[in-house]
């Protein structure tokens, strides 16, 4: 999970160190020279070309973390699936082979897709999947009959109460003494986990990546009123989960 993930945030850090745009334009580079130009598609222009890979190398490539975050994610479900183990795959390699497919595809497409976040996240987690079938079919291992979901375990009352004033006001982002809490991350993860794919990518953009809601609403097709809605009902769900463990943890024992 995304938030008590040391990998994920170890990255994180790494990119807010280093300059974007460069990193932007390292990672142009290698899509470019790893994409081999194909013959022109009859129902798109060299223009229309050229316009669509602007679009994958700069807001495209804004979506780095959060397709890193889907792929870590279904990176997790196909371990828990039984396809593979933890350390066989490379999320890194796995996000760039995902922007490679982008690419390809977006040279294809009679339009863009609408809501581009969506299509790019599809795209994370067919990849992971192709990688995972891939590895376990390598190794012939055989599927175990069911995987076993896991409770979310009890939490100390200080971080209960850091997570409560953390999502007082849906319109801050997390803090960062939440994010640097490993048992706050533990429960969010947890939380999210209930939350539809779209609401949690979208929540996560607001109060983790810290995007506007014209940024996010330019990249999902929705409004700027309807990204803030979601944010805002993600909050209440999540202000919701939180006091049931206020009042778990209120309660005498038995």
């Amino acid at each position: 999970m995304v938030f008590q993930d040391p990998y994920f945030h170890a990255l994180r850090r790494r990119l807010e160190a280093t300059p974007y745009e460069k990193f932007r334009q390292q990672l142009t580079e290698r899509l470019r020279t790893a994409v081999a130009p194909k013959p022109r598609p009859l129902h798109l222009s060299a223009e229309e070309i050229e316009e669509r890979e602007r679009w994958l190398y700069k807001e495209g490539l804004d979506l780095y973390l959060p397709v890193l975050r889907t792929i870590l994610r279904a990176i997790r479900r196909e371990i828990e699936a039984g396809l593979i183990t933890q350390g066989e795959l490379d999320p890194e390699a796995l996000a760039f082979t995902t922007y490679q497919r982008a690419l390809e595809e977006l040279r294809l497409l009679p339009q863009l897709p609408r809501d581009r976040f969506a299509w790019l996240r599809h795209l994370a987690r067919d990849t992971v999947h192709r990688a995972a079938l891939e590895q376990h079919s390598l190794r012939h291992h055989p599927l175990p009959a069911s995987t076993t979901a896991t409770s979310l375990p009890p939490l100390p009352q200080p971080t209960i109460m850091r997570l409560h004033s953390a999502l007082a006001d849906p319109d801050l982002p997390l803090p960062d003494e939440v994010i640097d809490d490993p048992e706050a991350r533990r429960a969010l993860d947890a939380f999210l986990e209930r939350l539809p794919e779209r609401w949690r990518e979208i929540y996560l953009l607001a109060a983790l990546d810290r995007w506007s809601d014209e940024e996010i609403a330019a990249i999902t097709g929705l409004l700027p009123d309807e990204v803030r809605a979601i944010v805002h009902a993600t909050v209440r769900f999540l202000r919701a989960w939180i006091e049931e463990l206020t009042t778990a943890a209120t309660e005498p024992g038995e």
